[in-house]
């Protein structure tokens, strides 16, 4: 009797659970994330097996950016139902979000076996496969999307793939169909611009955006475009008024932040850049391509602390990524954590032992740190012999010449340097120091002066810009800047009573790599 009130009963639980679940749905398509959550949860208490209840805790998780818990949920979901088209397909938007490109292809692949002809996964397939440069498996998957259910969407990508191809006849067409509608689809045509962005085809991309103003609507999207098109066109100054017109209105928009960040780096105006990153990663705060450029932008503007940290953010998201290991390794040592930075600098060389920044830090650590002069001069060759005339490897040679006693050949090497890299404070001062003591009065002026104004904070250029002026009687620039190192060196002294130790040697470039010649 039991068994037959059971069976009678099921049939109405199954409806009552469905209802539920699709009352669910509708919040989620409403943007109720949070009481749709919640339903959710109780709803898996009773069921906690229910993969369409996972499957929608995964899309609620998806859009409020939770993406590790979004996939913890649709992979549940995957596992219990495999037959399920939707989670494989959420599952894919996951990994996008998140900014992993090949377990993406993997999830709209499965989705696509299971429904061959899904437009949702074909359409995801071929941008996944034109961002990898796979320009006939694009248009194969677009291919495999029927005729009556192709949506515009498709074009930009079809254009792409025939200019990859190298068919600009057949890429015409689209683009010909695109501007026909670029009215009504304002996104179609800004698709095709990042496309030649991406491959640094700037000109592609301005001769599409000239084509296409009579008719396209005047978006931020169209905008942020344009502006990057100028930059790589190098009118940096016109991209730039383009970002703050748009920031102005919109101080919170993500695309046009990345971008700023972008201009002021091809600006070299670091600060700017790692404040426009660092807003955009208040946005998003989980995307490499964002934490990559912050953490850049900070080294170059000597806030090495935040750069670390951000370094460690991007090392956590992408621990098998060796752009992060490199940020890592320039910013313990301009921390002034030699180990770590030495172990860092290994690894990318285990991978790329020509990599000139990992060598230089390797060349400084062996000169200055552990006084192994082969080992730092074996460094140093490997970049020289990349570049003879890079400034940064012929200080180190000059130093390490310097200590070998050959003074000659340390000062062309320092000549050399100074000559690629006048800005370097480090190399001019021990430029000068040589000349002074090998005579040459208007080296030693020259250098030193460089030197004082490149680090007016470092005592011990005053003192030999004093002796070069001394011996070139000139003794009122002499007086000068005596007097200014007896009050710097004073001021040091009280500093370093106040906390109790003794003054530092450290000196910090003005790109925020540390040495101590």
């Amino acid at each position: 009797m039991w068994s037959w009130l059971v069976l009678l009963c099921f049939p109405y639980a199954t409806c009552a659970q469905t209802s539920e679940l699709t009352r669910i749905s509708s919040l989620i398509q409403q943007g109720k994330l949070d009481e749709a959550e919640q339903l959710l949860h109780r709803y898996l208490i009773k069921l906690p097996h229910s993969p369409k209840a996972n499957s929608l805790l995964g899309v609620v998780y998806l859009r409020q950016e939770r993406y590790k818990q979004a996939e913890e949920a649709l992979q549940d979901a995957i596992a219990r139902a495999p037959g399920l088209l939707e989670p494989r397909l959420d599952l894919g938007d996951a990994y996008l979000a998140e900014g992993k490109p090949d377990l993406a292809l993997a999830a709209y692949s499965a989705a696509a076996k299971l429904a061959p002809h899904d437009v949702r996964a074909n359409l995801a397939l071929a941008k996944l496969y034109l961002a990898a440069g796979e320009f006939a498996k694009s248009i194969e998957a677009a291919g495999n999307i029927v005729a009556q259910k192709r949506t515009a969407e498709l074009l930009p990508t079809l254009a792409a793939d025939y200019f990859g191809l190298g068919q600009p006849e057949k890429a015409s067409v689209e683009i010909q169909g695109m501007l026909q509608i670029s009215e009504k689809e304002p996104d179609l045509i800004p698709e095709l611009v990042e496309f030649f962005l991406a491959h640094k085809d700037f000109k592609s991309a301005q001769q599409l955006l000239i084509l296409a103003q009579p008719k396209q609507p005047i978006t931020d999207r169209l905008l942020v475009d344009s502006a990057l098109t100028d930059a790589g066109v190098g009118q940096l100054d016109e991209a730039q008024k383009k970002l703050e017109s748009i920031l102005l209105r919109a101080p919170e928009s993500l695309g046009a932040l990345v971008a700023a960040g972008k201009v002021a780096s091809q600006q070299l105006d670091w600060a700017a850049a790692a404040e426009a990153f660092s807003r955009a990663a208040k946005i998003a705060p989980n995307r490499p391509d964002i934490l990559y450029g912050l953490a850049s932008a900070q080294l170059y503007a000597n806030q090495l602390e935040a750069a670390l940290h951000d370094a460690q953010e991007l090392h956590a998201l992408e621990p098998d990524d060796l752009r992060s290991t490199y940020l890592l390794a320039l910013g313990t040592f301009g921390l002034k954590d030699w180990d770590r930075a030495k172990s860092y600098a290994e690894e990318v060389l285990a991978a790329h032992p020509d990599d000139r920044e990992m060598n230089l830090i390797l060349a400084d650590i062996a000169f200055n740190n552990e006084h192994n002069f082969p080992a730092s001069r074996k460094h140093v060759d490997i970049c020289l012999r990349q570049n003879p005339k890079d400034p940064g490897a012929l200080y180190y040679l000059g130093m390490i010449q310097k200590l070998g006693g050959d003074v000659s050949g340390a000062m062309q090497s320092l000549s050399s340097s100074v000559s690629g890299n006048p800005n370097n404070p480090d190399a001019q001062a021990a430029l000068g120091s040589l000349c002074l003591q090998a005579g040459d009065l208007a080296c030693a002026v020259g250098a030193l002066k460089q030197a004082v104004l490149l680090a007016p904070q470092e005592a011990q250029n005053h003192y030999q810009l004093a002796l070069a002026y001394s011996r070139s009687k000139d003794p009122d620039k002499a007086k000068e800047q005596l007097q200014v190192y007896e009050q710097m060196k004073a001021q040091e002294a009280k500093d370093a009573a106040g906390a109790g130790k003794g003054p530092s040697s450290i000196q910090v470039s003005p790109m925020g790599v540390v040495t101590h010649p």
